[in-house]
Order: structure tokens, then sequence, then C-alpha cells
């Protein structure tokens, strides 16, 4: 299909994709395929109408789309193109075009996944920044806003548990994507602690401390780390840390250090 070169067509294509990506069962391949031609079509306006710019309805679908663009992001996993996006919608979101349109419905649904992003890639300077710039009443009262806020607190007393409760409480399925990358580095964390804290634990408890809501799910960890399993006695044993056995050599430091301070009497 040519690229859109037109507001109508443009228009219309949009609304077909997002319908897509509303389904149930979205084909993602074919609203990336459809979002390149969206992309396209902006561009060739651009370059056809040097005033479309200002036009408050060309603006209002351009940020649409680029919403429509974050959104598939985070179904396809794409870390990097979400990013992306939020930074185009930041003068939408932030900056000139803020008070020209109207409120978008997914705008802070995608800020609460931006401050996600970054707490998952532990951007702690960047998540602060991004607070400052939201508003007193939404960070108090907006439940996409409030649940990242009340997360970053969480990790900051390192309550652990309250995180993984937090995964439970997302305002949006969509939080989950950045809520599983948290949760799994809390995990590995976890996970280098216990091995040097304990030989061995029962399956529930392994289970409990590292959050894990089912067996295959701490099994499959456990082959990850190389834990040896033992189904019959329901327990996973750590590998042995080897200590630094080398000796102290207290009597030979001391003659040296004796030695050394006989050297700078003979200077003195």
């Amino acid at each position: 299909m040519a690229a859109a070169s037109n507001v109508n067509e443009i228009s219309k294509l949009y609304e077909k994709a997002r319908a897509a990506l509303n389904a149930a069962k979205p084909k993602l391949d074919a609203i990336k395929a459809q979002m390149s031609q969206l992309k396209v079509g902006l561009v060739q306006l651009s370059i056809q109408s040097n005033q479309i710019e200002a036009d408050p309805s060309f603006q209002s679908l351009k940020r649409g789309i680029l919403e429509l663009g974050a959104e598939l992001s985070i179904k396809t996993g794409d870390i990097a193109a979400f990013e992306r996006y939020l930074a185009q919608l930041e003068p939408y979101y932030f900056g000139s075009f803020k008070d020209k349109l109207s409120e978008s419905k997914v705008m802070y649904p995608l800020i609460g996944l931006n401050l996600l992003r970054m707490l998952s890639d532990n951007l702690i300077a960047d998540f602060h920044s991004a607070l400052e710039r939201i508003d007193l009443d939404q960070l108090q009262n907006n439940s996409f806003i409030v649940h990242p806020v009340k997360l970053e607190q969480a990790l900051m007393e390192g309550s652990y548990k309250k995180v993984w409760q937090a995964r439970s409480e997302v305002p949006t399925p969509e939080y989950l994507f950045f809520m599983d990358l948290l949760m799994s580095t809390i995990r590995n964390e976890v996970a280098s602690c216990v091995e040097k804290s304990y030989s061995s634990l029962p399956f529930d408890d392994a289970k409990s401390v590292l959050f894990f809501s089912n067996l295959d799910e701490l099994l499959s960890f456990s082959q990850e780390h190389k834990w040896t399993v033992s189904p019959s006695e329901k327990r996973i044993t750590f590998p042995v840390v080897a200590e630094d056995t080398r000796a102290f050599h207290g009597d030979d430091i001391m003659k040296q250090t004796l030695a050394y301070a006989r050297e700078l009497e003979r200077i003195v």
C-alpha cells in the first residue's frame, strides 16, 4: 500500500491502526507496517505544506500517532523505541503544545510507564527530574502517577515485598512489562544474597523469598543460576563459595614494620 499523503488518509489509517492495537489479539506485525506508513505520511504532509505544523488538528493527529507508536513499542518489548516516542511527545505533554490541544486520554498512562521505565533501569535521578515536571495534584491523585511514586518509595526503603505487591495493583496491564523487568532485577539481587547466607532452602521458602508465584518459575530460575534441585527433599542447595584461605603472616608483617622503623631512625 502506498504511503498516505493527505490528512484524511492518515486519519483513517490511524483510526484503523488504533482499533487494531486495542483488539483482544492485536496483529503486531501488521500494526508495525501501518505505523511505518503513518510516519512517512506525516513527513510528506510537512514537506507539502509549511503551514500545516501550525494547524492544531494536524498536531493532535501527530500526537495520537506518536502515542500509538509508544503503546505499540510496549507490546513488542522495544524499550528503545518507547523512549524515542516519549521524547517526541514531550512538546505535547510539557512544552509548547500542552495548552494548545485538549488533554490526551493516554497522556498520564504513558508518563507513568516512562517513570516505570526509569525505575526498572535504575535511573533514579531522571525519575526525580521527571516528577518535577508533573503537577502536584496529579502526583497525589492520578493513579497512573501515584503507582510509580509509591514504587520508588518502596525501593528506597528496600521493601521488596511492597514492590512485589505493587505488581498486583497496576492501574493498567501495560505496566506489567516494566514491573516484570524490575522484579527480575530484584530477584537477581536477592538470589546473590541468598547464596551467601544459606547453604540450602526448602522449595516453599525459596519461592517466597524470591517472590515466585509457582514452583515451575522457581525451578527455571534455579536452573539458570546452576543451583542443585532435589525434588525428593523439596530443597534447593546453593553452590559453596570458596573462601580466601591464604594465611595471614602476622609475624612477617610485624618484622617488616619494625625494620622499616629502624631505617627511619637511622635516616633521622
